[in-house]
């Protein structure tokens, strides 16, 4: 039976998009909202990936905590098939304000990986410590502060200091969000940093999905070969060879070699004869068109 507290997920449209980088990965995530509330909409089927835990249960769980329910969206998200044809369609997304209260609370015991794991515990423990100096520190006797901080590494105590002003303020909800930036840069391993696109002249958006699709292919093929978890050292090194970090800062003189580095992993990683998918066909006929400009 369906839960009657379960409300359908609101749709949100936007069409501005960009990336995350999660434990090494690649997400997808769009951009929208208001001035003063704008956000990111992370999609939870990529950091479920990442983690190792099923996408249907957490989006449940999301669904079902009066602090994640109001994050959760359906977001309209591209996608190119292995044919090279691109569509939208809605997938679930939590907004980046949400996001680390929603990792603050899955289950470690849920994640088969040992590494992700101890990462995602680490992580918990960092987010308590946030708010322990949000709400928790200002509650110390001003004798037992005075004893305790000069046995506080600098750091911390600079981040303490940070959240505590910002623990504060009179109108918390305006004027949180400039503070927050600063607090950002200083609290070390929350895992997420965003990238809106960088500036130059880089590969178009149809290069940026084909690229998207060619890694998706060669990344479980080298899971299917090296098991999973392991993708992040074939992205990796495509990056480093390419000098590239987001889908949307390739340089278009890097688009030629990288995918024919593409395309020779794949020869590489598959029987001889194997066809090529569409895609990575596509990505080399713009590599002629562009040579004719």
């Amino acid at each position: 039976m369906t839960d009657p507290t379960i409300q359908p997920i609101p749709h949100f449209s936007t069409d501005q998009y960009g990336v995350v980088e999660f434990e090494g990965e690649s997400i997808p995530c769009a951009f929208g909202g208001e001035p003063g509330r704008f956000t990111a909409f992370i999609m939870i089927q990529g950091v479920c990936q990442v983690i190792g835990i099923p996408v249907e249960n957490e989006i449940t769980r999301i669904q079902g905590h009066h602090l994640l329910q109001d994050g959760l969206f359906q977001v309209p998200f591209q996608f190119m098939d292995a044919r090279g044809k691109m569509s939208s369609r809605d997938v679930p997304a939590i907004t980046l304000t949400r996001l680390h209260t929603w990792l603050a609370m899955i289950p470690p015991d849920l994640v088969p990986d040992e590494v992700i794991r101890h990462k995602l515990v680490v992580t918990q423990k960092e987010l308590s410590d946030v708010i322990y100096a949000y709400f928790g520190r200002r509650l110390l006797p001003q004798e037992i502060r005075a004893e305790d901080d000069p046995y506080i590494d600098e750091t911390r105590r600079q981040v303490y200091e940070k959240i505590e002003e910002a623990s504060r303020l009179g109108d918390r909800m305006k004027s949180i969000e400039g503070d927050m930036q600063d607090l950002k840069k200083q609290v070390d391993r929350l895992m997420v940093t965003i990238s809106a696109g960088e500036a130059g002249d880089n590969i178009n958006a149809d290069q940026q999905e084909q690229l998207k699709a060619m890694v998706d292919i060669l990344s479980r093929r080298y899971e299917e070969k090296h098991g999973k978890g392991t993708r992040g050292a074939l992205i990796n090194g495509l990056k480093e060879r390419h000098n590239w970090r987001f889908f949307n800062s390739v340089p278009k003189g890097s688009w030629g070699p990288l995918v024919q580095d593409c395309v020779h992993l794949f020869h590489q990683m598959n029987p001889q004869g194997t066809q090529l998918p569409r895609v990575f066909e596509l990505a080399l006929q713009s590599i002629s068109q562009n040579r004719l400009f």
